[in-house]
């Protein structure tokens, strides 16, 4: 059971890593630049392999459901903002205040009590 949760929250977060890969670089700050971005991102693998995770993470959360209740799968799956704010932080640099650290505390603990509830 656990098991199927946590292939859904990596799916997730690959996912999330992958759309964040596939428009890393592009700066869409004008009209102008638009078009010319919007073609690199669709030739990006990131973009297309950030599909085929999102179509997987459906497959994996549909799987799980069949067999955890809802009202427990849903806010277990509140990690995954945990794995994609760590990766964050050490895939792309991007900034990790105390706030966030808080958060991420505050969901862990969440998570801990759920599992153990």
């Amino acid at each position: 059971m656990i098991f199927k949760l946590l292939l859904v929250i990596l799916v997730r977060t690959c996912t999330d890593i992958s759309f964040k890969m596939a428009v890393y670089r592009l700066h869409f700050d004008s009209v102008s630049t638009l078009a010319a971005n919007m073609k690199k991102m669709i030739a990006s693998p990131y973009l297309w392999l950030g599909g085929f995770f999102g179509i997987a993470n459906m497959l994996a959360w549909s799987f799980s459901l069949q067999e955890i209740d809802l009202s427990y799968a849903y806010p277990f799956l509140s990690i995954s903002y945990v794995t994609i704010i760590l990766s964050g932080k050490f895939l792309f640099h991007e900034n990790l205040d105390k706030n966030k650290m808080i958060g991420i505390g505050f969901i862990s603990l969440g998570a801990v009590i759920l599992f153990l509830g």
